[in-house]
């Protein structure tokens, strides 16, 4: 960050301020570490703004997952000790002035902070969210991000989940996820971030243009377009065209849907558990391997049970919080 020779405090402020807001965007790479300390060893009154602006951003960030109501008011207890005596008039002042001072910084560092406004599912639980300017996402099972409405564009951050992002043409978005970033304007796409798997990218209508944060990567996505994103491996990034089948299948969970095209019982049981908290159990080895095709409700995992153990000569047992398949004897 270039630096003028003589800083005055609000210059610190600022950049103190940029800094977090970029440590909380993405992990600082190594090179960018380096000029953080080396940022932060140039004048002493650096590294106390620093804290000050990480102190603000967690304050924010605590308060906003508090909600909208929150008003820290409400949290203050009622006195119960005796008021000391009053204090002299000039040191009341020289108190509240330190007091507004403080204030006054807060309030700038706070503005120039970009706060993200974050959106999340429960297990089981879809949600639709306008972002305005005609841009909507739709946030599947179990699924956090956050959205950082910035200076001529929209920038999303996938923590994990699957989102689908129904952009406009006239607010740009970018899309943030582990080492990826995604561009578009007026596109229809999917990220998908789930535990064990490589990032997925799923561009159903539109143009998205994929590039790495670390390394010098452009790779433009057309529609009916998907892609693996295996984390560390960006050589292996290749685009595959999906016909229309498969991209409806992969939506198949905007209409509360699973689509299963071949996969295993075993795989199907996973896919259920990422909708339900009732765990599916194929006791049988051998039925666990048995493929299945269909479309099947993901709030109704004994539903699912039922209709695959009638295919299969399988009987079920439900339990608290389980669902058992295995072969009849």
């Amino acid at each position: 960050m270039p630096v003028e020779e003589r800083e005055t405090s609000r210059d610190i402020d600022r950049i103190a301020a940029q800094w977090v807001a970029r440590m909380d965007r993405a992990p600082l790479s190594a090179t960018e570490a380096g000029e953080l300390k080396q940022w932060l060893a140039g004048d002493p009154r650096r590294r106390g703004a620093f804290m000050r602006a990480k102190a603000v951003w967690m304050r924010s960030e605590s308060a906003r997952a508090l909600g909208p109501q929150y008003d820290p008011a409400d949290f203050q207890s009622v006195p119960t000790l005796p008021q000391p005596p009053a204090r002299p008039r000039r040191r009341v002042m020289e108190w509240g002035g330190a007091l507004a001072a403080s204030l006054v910084l807060v309030v700038m560092l706070a503005a120039t902070l970009q706060m993200p406004t974050a959106y999340a599912t429960a297990k089981g639980e879809m949600r639709m969210v306008p972002l305005g300017g005609g841009t909507m996402v739709t946030l599947n099972t179990n699924t956090r991000i956050k959205v950082y409405d910035e200076e001529g564009q929209r920038r999303i951050r996938l923590l994990r989940g699957e989102v689908l992002i129904e952009g406009a043409e006239a607010v740009p978005t970018l899309v943030e996820v582990d080492e990826a970033r995604l561009k578009a304007s007026s596109a229809t796409f999917v990220v998908r971030k789930l535990a064990g798997q490589p990032t997925q990218v799923l561009v159903q209508d539109g143009h998205v243009v994929l590039a790495g944060v670390t390394q010098p990567i452009r790779i433009p996505l057309a529609a009916n377009t998907g892609l693996s994103l295996p984390e560390g491996k960006q050589k292996a990034w290749k685009p595959a065209s999906l016909s229309s089948g498969q991209m409806g299948r992969e939506l198949a969970w905007r209409e509360g849907k699973i689509a299963l095209q071949g996969e295993t019982l075993a795989e199907a049981a996973a896919i259920y558990a990422r909708y339900s908290d009732t765990t599916i159990v194929i006791a049988d080895a051998d039925l666990a391997r048995m493929q299945v095709t269909g479309l099947f409700a993901a709030n109704n995992p004994l539903g699912f049970s039922r209709a695959v153990a009638e295919v299969f000569g399988a009987e079920v047992r439900q339990e608290s919080g389980r669902i058992t398949v295995t072969r009849t004897h």
